[in-house]
């Protein structure tokens, strides 16, 4: 009769998740932690946004705290507690189908938040703050009229990258913090969050491909070096511990893509990786995570060298990143063969054999394809965008970029704005 008693309950829950969590909800939930953890390969992007019925990247998104959720939760069983979270995330739906809103919903399982992402572009030429503040509002109405809940809402900046969805999530998060004094249903961009001056100079996304050729190359000492400039930074920057650990997550994630990229089987790169990560999330001290890390890097590169990568995946991924993240400074052909375990000459043939081009041809390409973005999207003027895409002189961007596009940056911009196209 006991068993009999197990049984009825666990079929119970069974026919709670066929009613209540759809495929809608799964793939939703699955596309949000991808963007905000930048866990999406390029040419899957379209795919992924596919999912949910979208065409191009959403420009901002929502981060929704449900206000006293803790307090709730802890008095339901887990059915009703998910359940309570899937009523909101309809409610919310239901109105942005009423708002006549392009995006997606979904539910950051295990926590007190809830993510929107929107597709508003042709909205930020007018008044975008107020447009998304009239958005918040109606949401914060929508769950009070229909619920015992309240949300607090933070606004992202606008998004046009895919990696800033995850540089803006720990910042949003941080800032829905301040609702502990200022009360319920709080409301905030996130350009208006006031952070130390020292966090807002952390930014780690320069070491990733130096990692990836460290990874790459098998050079231990170079990891070891390079996770000590990390582990420094994060310090200095006063990033709280569950940042610091989503920084490290996001780093395994890229280089367990790359490990894929190179041959590693998808299943075996995921299950190892997957086992790093969960170590590093459960660990209290930022030397066990190093210790973690290091262990990481052992066992890809076993599995790497076990693919028999070639030069595509060895070379041309390690260097095409390390250049699209650091095209705006003052890269030395040295210091990049350096990092790659070449001497000079070696590397400058390798990369005409592997590029089709020298490293300044290729270098040229790279800003000159920037800057076009920066003519069409933004107001700064010629001379400015040349030297922020690492151009020192601006004679000399004028001339290359009419080698390489046929006519002056002026000319470009003002053609491309009167077109109101990307390029």
């Amino acid at each position: 009769m006991e068993r009999d008693k197990k049984d009825f309950s666990y079929n119970a829950d069974l026919d709670y998740w066929k009613d209540y969590i759809t495929m809608h909800n799964v793939l939703a939930c699955e596309l949000s932690y991808s963007l905000i953890y930048n866990n999406i390969r390029p040419e899957k992007i379209e795919e992924a946004l596919a999912t949910v019925g979208l065409t191009r990247l959403p420009n901002r998104f929502l981060l929704i705290q449900v206000d006293d959720y803790y307090n709730y939760s802890s008095k339901m069983q887990i059915t009703q507690e998910f359940y309570q979270k899937t009523v909101l995330i309809n409610l919310l739906r239901e109105c942005m189908d009423k708002l006549g809103l392009k995006g997606f919903m979904a539910n950051l399982v295990g926590i007190d938040k809830i993510i929107c992402f929107l597709c508003c572009e042709e909205e930020e030429k007018k008044d975008i703050h107020g447009y998304l503040s009239g958005i918040t509002e109606r949401f914060k109405e929508e769950i009070r009229s229909h619920s015992d809940y309240t949300v607090s809402i933070c606004i992202s900046r606008r998004c046009s990258r895919i990696w800033q969805y995850s540089q803006m999530q720990p910042k949003m998060d941080q800032a829905l913090n301040k609702s502990y004094f200022s009360g319920k249903e709080f409301s905030i961009f996130l350009e208006d969050v006031e952070l130390p001056v020292s966090e807002k100079e952390t930014d780690l996304s320069g070491f990733y491909p130096e990692f990836m050729a460290a990874f790459s190359r098998g050079n231990r000492q170079r990891t070891e070096i390079l996770l000590q400039s990390m582990m420094q930074a994060l310090v200095e920057g006063q990033i709280n511990p569950g940042l610091a650990k989503m920084e490290l997550i996001r780093l395994l994630q890229q280089i367990s893509d790359y490990g894929i990229r190179c041959g590693i089987s998808e299943k075996r790169m995921k299950e190892y990786s997957n086992t790093v990560m969960a170590q590093v999330l459960s660990c209290g001290f930022i030397a066990d995570a190093r210790k973690y890390f290091m262990d990481f890097f052992d066992g890809f590169t076993k599995m790497l060298e076990e693919t028999n990568a070639g030069a595509e995946y060895l070379f041309r991924i390690p260097v095409s990143e390390y250049i699209e993240i650091h095209y705006m400074e003052n890269i030395r052909l040295e210091h990049l063969a350096k990092l790659i375990g070449l001497s000079e000459g070696h590397f400058t043939r390798v990369f005409k054999e592997e590029f089709g081009m020298t490293f300044v041809q290729y270098l040229t390409n790279c800003r000159i394809s920037h800057s076009k973005e920066l003519l069409v999207h933004t107001v700064i003027s010629t001379e400015q965008i040349a030297y922020r895409v690492g151009m020192n002189s601006y004679s000399y961007f004028c001339t290359c970029f009419k080698r390489l596009c046929g006519m002056s940056p002026g000319e470009f911009r003002r053609k491309n704005k009167a077109a109101g196209s990307l390029f």
